[in-house]
């Protein structure tokens, strides 16, 4: 197999898993949680406090990726999703599921910005714009299927048995680690021989990220990266309550709910490619502003909506959108990046994803006990929909 093919075989075979995961994890671990008699309220402080704690490990955990080795901090990051996963499907005790929860956020911490720097950099695509954005939509794409699998997946063990979503995930994670221990090769990246420990390391790629971010140069990269803290509050928001809008508010049941998330991910197959031509032709701040002002109505419809069919119809476009969203975001920030310090970059925009998303679980914790599911998913829509005009202020 030629190297480029097996490189983006194993990137798009990453995506692949993380689709697995969001179908299986992201979507429905709160409602698992709330299923086993754990209160909203807790639940969402441990969310936002693990992203807290976690967001402290991005720039150490970047270290690894920029100084040593891509394939080593995957390889960590799989590792600890495994052992996370397995570690729920076998728990009952809130404080002991506390703790794998945050191991899993930690493996998150490995593979933010390692698993596209080391494919950007290893096909040597790193200022090529069109390249980026065609890396990154077939990647997408295989996230799709993810969902898709995940989706059927849930569809069938949640009606077995709901703890079986963990141990699902945790096997997928574990032959992604198998994948990236065998087939894995890093190329065009020098490991740096910095006589530090991993903190002080860590401490000079902070320094040289921050610097490169205020540079005078980078407006652009400012302005997405900044704006992506308010918007990931709104989606934040949202993402945590949907899934309790679809089964508490309309009544379906968990495993029909991942059965729709599936098939909505087969309805969006398509959005990578459209995101190709539609960054393409339109450039990234138009791409960035008019996705986001869909998405954001579309969450707010969504609330509005008490017919099963209108909600799922409102909630495809809404994935649509968002894949176009999140390509037009990733490829822009990639094509602003400097290679040398392409995952400490990466750990910042978790950090930034990390702060928001430990904000909006916190409020949609507050705001789901306090207003309702429907009047959280609407403060999650206007704030999405208020930071598209963020892009405006973008240079194309």
């Amino acid at each position: 197999m030629k190297f480029s093919t097996r490189v983006k075989a194993i990137r798009n075979g990453m995506e692949f898993g993380h689709g697995v995961r969001r179908a299986l994890i992201v979507a429905l671990a709160l409602v698992y949680f709330v299923q086993m008699g754990f209160s909203v309220v807790w639940i969402t402080t441990l969310f936002a406090l693990s992203s807290l704690f976690t967001m402290l490990l991005e720039f150490p955990t970047g270290a690894v990726a920029d100084y040593d080795s891509r394939k080593k901090s995957l390889m960590i990051s799989y590792f600890l999703f495994t052992v996370a996963f397995l570690g729920i499907y076998f728990a009952n005790s809130f404080w002991v599921i506390a703790a794998f929860w945050v191991i899993s956020d930690i493996a998150w911490t490995f593979t933010t910005g390692a698993g596209s720097a080391w494919a950007i950099d290893a096909l040597g695509i790193g200022k090529k714009k069109s390249q980026i954005v065609r890396l990154i939509s077939r990647g997408y794409i295989f996230e799709r299927g993810g969902l898709i699998v995940g989706g059927l997946i849930g569809l069938v063990i949640i009606a077995i048995n709901f703890r079986l979503i963990w141990l699902v995930s945790g096997i997928v994670s574990l032959l992604i680690f198998i994948m990236i221990w065998k087939y894995m090769e890093e190329r065009n990246f020098t490991p740096e021989k910095v006589p530090h420990g991993y903190l002080k390391k860590s401490w000079l790629k902070a320094i040289e990220s921050y610097n490169f971010i205020f540079h005078k140069k980078n407006r652009n990269l400012r302005i997405i990266m900044g704006n992506s803290i308010l918007a990931n509050i709104g989606w934040s928001i949202f993402t945590l309550a949907v899934p309790l809008f679809f089964v508490q508010t309309i009544g379906l049941k968990p495993e029909f709910y991942a059965g729709a998330l599936g098939v909505i991910a087969f309805i969006s197959l398509g959005a990578p490619l459209i995101a190709e031509r539609v960054v393409e032709k339109s450039g990234f701040r138009f791409s960035l502003l008019m996705t986001s002002i869909v998405t954001g109505v579309m969450m707010i419809g969504i609330a509005f909506s008490r017919w099963v069919i209108l909600a799922f119809l409102l909630f495809a476009i809404l994935k649509i959108f968002e894949v176009i969203l999140d390509v037009a975001e990733a490829s822009a920030s990639h094509h602003e990046f400097d290679s040398k310090i392409r995952a400490s970059l990466g750990s910042i925009g978790s950090i930034n994803w990390n702060v928001a998303d430990s904000i909006g679980v916190f409020l949609a914790g507050i705001g789901i006990v306090t207003i309702g599911i429907a009047n959280t998913l609407i403060v999650g829509g206007a704030i999405v929909f208020l930071t598209a005009f963020v892009y405006l202020l973008m240079r194309e």
